[in-house]
């Protein structure tokens, strides 16, 4: 029976096949031949198989475990809903991205202060060329006009 990805809860029994996109974290208990795209989560760029023992105290590094948005490259496994929702890996780290102030980084601030030099000396050149003209004798019409 085919079950949306909204009605997946802790604990369901699922099956997964290649081309399928994880609903939801997952331990594998059995599999065949299982592959998973990462690069979502971890960057990298060849599909990790998967297998029913556990490899690591990581769950990132760990062999039985699947995450939510990766896809499942090739063969197929069955396994228990561990995670769902906002608490899976992925919606931790999606949590944590908005939770970050919008307080501004080291090289924008000097950039910053950088832009607030150049208009400085900018405004301060061209006051001075102004002044400059008119202790010369030109006349206002000629500055600009000419």
């Amino acid at each position: 029976t085919v079950v949306n990805a909204e009605n997946i809860t802790l604990g369901d029994l699922i099956e997964v096949k290649g081309g399928d996109k994880l609903p939801a974290d997952i331990r594998i208990v059995e599999c065949s031949g299982f592959k998973v795209d990462n690069s979502s989560l971890t960057g990298e760029s060849e599909p990790q198989s998967r297998g029913a023992e556990c490899t690591d105290d990581n769950p990132i590094e760990t062999k039985n475990l699947a995450f939510f948005s990766t896809n499942a490259v090739e063969g197929a496994a069955r396994a228990v809903v561990i995670s769902c929702g906002d608490n899976t890996v992925m919606g931790r780290i999606a949590s944590l991205a908005s939770s970050l102030g919008s307080d501004q980084t080291p090289i924008a601030i000097e950039i910053e202060h950088f832009i607030h030099i150049v208009s400085g000396v900018a405004v301060f050149l061209g006051v001075t060329f102004f002044i400059l003209a008119f202790i010369l004798g030109y006349e206002p019409i000629e500055l600009w006009c000419s």
